[in-house]
């Protein structure tokens, strides 16, 4: 297991918007520029399908950068716990420790409709959030309480003291006190000051309602409200990791300007490096992700990305974290945009993208048991391919290629779809015994 130094500085960032970015020459690039800009942890997106290599996460690891894995389920439909065991118990093997569970659950976009009009809204989500969470702990990893959207269709602070009131009454002693925080801490086009306090600065606001003269958590400092009602109920705050910094909203529409983000994000170090080095109890700041360093160009967040995708540093805010680093010249970025074109024409090799299991074999299991015949006609194939060998659909799932002995009656073709779509290469191999034999000692 590939043990995890404690980051020693808080900034980090929010990586690609989707998991298409994993492979061997994707690490290099985001290692160069982490260092670069004096990062110590990064956001990852997950899907529940496939893990993230673990070349990429022991890559972070190796260099002391610290991942935040994000599985940004939709509710209601969220997997169960058994369903994420696998994946989870990889990721923990691998070294990493924080797992991001779902994101805004009080904003009616994360809901299906009949999903959001629904009563007890703040229970069914506990309903999801607990399993999950409990099977990281289990896992050795920590859970990591989903950013709420400031404001919402569900106000957040009610949610989130609605929230933590269940986990109390509902006997969660364990998980309240291994769980970590995370908050978006978009501006909202107010300074950096606004809403500085909580609750016990501004105590006239009630939901939706901020009075005259008065201020509300709907900017940066949404973190300092909520973990307000942390310390009333649970008698703590909670470990908090801020996302979304030098965002202005939770939109791609309304975004900074370059030169204004350069302004916030030397705000927002200065107030990071200060929070770390201060070691205030009342703020356990874990890390400080600003949004985005990287994405593709057809993504919609494109815009707000600090590294384009001909690896050309164009915003202004990239200095400010890396002093040493100028921007770079458009004859420069005219090289490199050669350069990558250059690289986009050759082909790629399968070794750029790594799974966790290479090879899957796998076998059928029946209600009496597993067949002896199967595992003696096997030898030839597992001597020559050394596959991983078993009997589970979903660590099959892991695997980049999956050799499935049996037919519809052991592996319905929807099953092998379901693999498929997970980007694994399937071989079905079936027929009677004796062609079953055959096939595996062609191969």
């Amino acid at each position: 297991m590939q043990t995890n130094s404690p980051s020693i500085h808080p900034i980090g960032f929010h990586y690609y918007p989707d998991t298409t970015h994993y492979m061997n020459k994707d690490l290099s690039a985001v290692l160069a520029h982490l260092e670069k800009l004096q990062a110590s942890w990064l956001v990852l997106r997950s899907e529940t399908s496939r893990a993230i290599p673990e070349t990429f996460i022991s890559g972070l690891l190796t260099k002391n950068i610290t991942p935040i894995i994000h599985f940004p389920f939709s509710l209601p439909n969220s997997p169960v716990a058994a369903d994420l065991k696998a994946i989870l118990t990889a990721y923990a093997s691998w070294g990493a420790s924080y797992i991001l569970l779902f994101d805004r659950p009080n904003d009616r976009a994360s809901w299906s409709a009949s999903g959001w009009a629904q009563q007890n809204l703040v229970e069914s989500f506990l309903d999801r959030f607990i399993p999950l969470a409990n099977e990281c702990i289990n896992a050795g990893l920590t859970p990591v309480f989903p950013a709420l959207t400031p404001g919402g269709s569900y106000w957040d602070l009610s949610f989130f003291s609605l929230a933590l009131q269940a986990l109390q009454r509902r006997g969660q002693k364990n998980l309240l006190s291994k769980m970590a925080l995370a908050a978006y801490a978009c501006t909202y086009d107010h300074p950096l000051d606004w809403g500085q306090g909580g609750t016990a600065s501004w105590p006239q606001n009630k939901p939706y309602a901020t009075p005259a003269q008065s201020q509300d958590q709907i900017g940066f400092n949404q973190y300092q409200w909520l973990e307000n009602i942390a310390s009333k109920i649970l008698g703590k705050p909670l470990p908090l990791i801020l996302l979304g910094l030098s965002r202005k909203e939770l939109t791609t529409t309304n975004i900074y300007s370059a030169d204004e983000q350069a302004n916030i994000v030397r705000q927002i170090k200065a107030f990071l490096t200060s929070t770390s080095q201060s070691g205030n109890t009342e703020i356990p700041l874990l890390a400080g992700n600003f949004w985005l360093l990287n994405s593709a160009s057809t993504d919609e967040n494109y815009p707000m990305a600090w590294v384009k995708e001909d690896d050309i540093t164009t915003l202004p805010a990239y200095s400010i974290l890396s002093p040493s680093q100028t921007v770079e010249s458009a004859s420069e970025e005219s090289t490199a945009s050669s350069k990558r074109t250059q690289r986009q024409s050759e082909p790629e090799s399968e070794s750029d993208f790594e799974y966790p299991i290479r090879h899957y074999l796998l076998l059928p299991k029946y209600e009496w048991g597993i067949a002896d015949w199967h595992l003696e006609v096997i030898k030839p194939f597992v001597l020559k391919h050394q596959p991983t060998i078993g009997f589970s659909l979903d660590e099959a799932i892991l695997a980049g290629k999956v050799t499935v002995v049996g037919g519809e009656q052991s592996f319905p073709e929807e099953a092998l779809s379901r693999l498929r779509k997970a980007g694994c290469q399937v071989e079905r191999i079936s027929g009677d015994g004796t062609s079953i034999a055959t096939q595996l000692a062609e191969r």
